[in-house]
């Protein structure tokens, strides 16, 4: 043991470090390992046509954190930031935010395991295009 932690660590080591009463002892279950994943990145555009909607939605668990930011080509949409999960229909949709806007920035945590993102609608005579940027904890943007 003296020698392969002398050639790990590059120092000598004083053996008497390491008899058994000196040396602590630690179960597996006494380790945790945390993972921190690099926050993941994420954009799409999309157009409405005149009184069309669209969703945007994160794929995200419990607890997840976003970042998020989107804006128009200049004109006013009707939008509605809130959280679903398509494959429960029992469960009641979480309004984050809603009103109607050129652009928004802000943060989004999810209160359960789901897509959460935008529903963006367009009641001009004119075509909108809506560019959404995400950045944190997500597994998925898409278009619903």
């Amino acid at each position: 043991m003296f020698v392969l932690l002398t050639r790990m660590i590059g120092v000598p080591v004083s053996l008497a470090m390491f008899t058994p009463a000196a040396m602590p002892v630690v179960s597996l279950s006494d380790v945790v390992v945390t993972a921190t994943a690099q926050p993941k990145r994420d954009s799409m555009t999309v157009t409405i046509e005149p009184a069309k909607r669209i969703e945007v939605k994160l794929v995200m668990k419990k607890g997840e954190k976003a970042t998020f930011e989107w804006a128009t080509n200049g004109a006013e949409v009707g939008y509605n930031l809130h959280g679903e999960v398509p494959t429960d229909p029992s469960v009641k949709a979480h309004i984050y935010q809603r009103g109607s806007s050129k652009g928004e920035k802000g943060s989004i945590e999810a209160v359960f395991d789901g897509v959460h993102g935008w529903s963006w609608r367009n009641t001009g005579e004119q075509p909108v295009t809506v560019t959404v940027k995400a950045s944190g904890q997500f597994s998925a943007l898409k278009k619903m």
